[in-house]
């Protein structure tokens, strides 16, 4: 499946958007307002990826101690810009 240029499906793609943005407030051709808001989204899907990262750690530091909570699964497996999960 190709997704449409103006969509974000991976973390690259993420990327490519700040430094877009960046680039866009700096030449005066992306409005300020809309700069802070892909900022702020940007932040938020930074603090979720951080979030399972710091799950998948404590699992593994539990193992190490002796403590099984189960398998951390399916993370930072779900597509950003899945077009069947942005339907529902």
């Amino acid at each position: 499946m190709s997704l449409p240029t103006n969509q974000i499906a991976t973390f690259g793609d993420a990327r490519r958007m700040i430094l877009d943005t960046i680039q866009g407030l700096r030449d005066g051709s992306m409005e300020v307002g809309r700069g802070m808001a892909i900022a702020a989204n940007m932040k938020v899907l930074n603090d979720n990826v951080q979030v399972e990262i710091n799950a998948a750690k404590m699992s593994l530091q539990a193992q190490q101690a002796g403590h099984n909570f189960g398998r951390v699964v399916g993370m930072g497996q779900k597509m950003i810009g899945n077009d069947k999960d942005q339907q529902a």
